[in-house]
């Protein structure tokens, strides 16, 4: 574990409103609510599986929402995903920001954009880079993704865009009329794909899209041509084992096809996804990979170095943040 806090990382999976770490959201509860949360919740048990992607949703409402309607909640949220990162020595990180939450919440939309600008720079200043990126949720639909991207796209802050959300019946495809508004802004484009729904939906961002960051993908294993692809159109997978064991989208840990899609020559990268409910920081799967799954330092390393290169930074800092990693010890 000391190796690999020192270790620089890189995330480029991470949701700000499912990102805080526990302790900081029991203390909030108490201190908004006087509430008294238990100090591990349930479902950090290993053995904890959701039975379906809503139990793992309506935590947001019975545990984050309420946290966000106060009035400092956002600035502590930001606050403690922040801190998070530079603990941990992550040196790059894309943080996905739903502002359709937080106009649910009735916040301050540009006040949270001030927030976010003053974390990055925060940040930044502690060698840690943040691009914040929106989220787009597909059950909202395509109308409401073309009028987020209308609203935030001419934002300094905004990086880019991550559709995201319950793939079944919102196919990527359907919101290429938003997409197209964000890139014609030269915002960056992700898509969440494979992670609910077989390998053609990935196939589909990739080839109709042109997308070339895929969260998640576990089903492209199924699919030999779809990992032919994602190998040679050279996507950045961004994986997330715990995530996907915990919502029973792999069979267990064991059979994650993080290893197999990084032995067919795909980019894969590792990522927490939602630390807050699956329970683990980056640096805890990535210590969880070493004990469960055998792999090494260097495994690690080029995984890291694979998100290094999809990062949106300046030659010479990604090629700072490559040295750094190169550097540091393989055992």
């Amino acid at each position: 574990m000391e190796q690999l806090l020192a270790l620089p990382k890189a995330e480029l999976h991470l949701h700000l409103e499912g990102a805080p770490r526990w302790s900081t959201l029991r203390a909030a509860h108490h201190r908004h609510y006087g509430t008294i949360l238990p100090e591990q919740p349930p479902w950090f048990a290993p053995e904890f599986r959701f039975n379906h992607f809503r139990e793992f949703q309506q935590l947001f409402s019975q545990y984050i929402h309420p946290w966000l309607r106060t009035p400092n909640g956002y600035a502590e949220v930001i606050q403690d995903v922040v801190d998070s990162l530079i603990a941990q020595n992550v040196r790059y990180a894309e943080i996905n920001f739903a502002p359709s939450m937080a106009a649910q919440h009735g916040a301050d939309l540009p006040q949270v954009w001030e927030l976010l600008a003053a974390a990055c720079d925060r940040a930044q200043a502690q060698n840690c880079i943040i691009r914040i990126f929106v989220g787009l949720m597909r059950p909202q639909g395509v109308d409401a993704a073309i009028a987020w991207v209308n609203a935030t796209r001419s934002l300094a802050i905004v990086s880019g865009y991550d559709l995201q959300g319950d793939e079944v019946g919102w196919p990527a495809e359907h919101f290429q009329p938003a997409l197209a508004l964000a890139r014609e802004a030269d915002k960056r484009i992700k898509v969440h794909a494979g992670e609910m729904t077989g390998p053609e939906s990935i196939r589909n961002a990739v080839e109709q899209l042109g997308i070339t960051q895929i969260g998640h993908g576990v089903s492209a294993i199924h699919d030999p041509a779809v990992v032919e692809l994602l190998r040679d159109r050279q996507v950045t997978v961004e994986m997330c084992p715990t995530s996907n064991e915990r919502l029973q989208n792999v069979p267990s840990y064991q059979a994650h096809p993080l290893l197999a899609l990084d032995a067919a020559g795909v980019a894969v990268t590792v990522n927490s996804d939602d630390p807050t409910f699956f329970g683990v920081t980056l640096t805890e799967e990535l210590t969880r990979l070493m004990t469960e799954r055998q792999v090494a330092i260097a495994d690690i390393k080029r995984w890291t170095r694979n998100a290094f290169q999809a990062a949106l930074l300046d030659a010479d800092t990604r090629q700072r943040f490559i040295t750094e990693l190169d550097h540091a010890p393989d055992a």
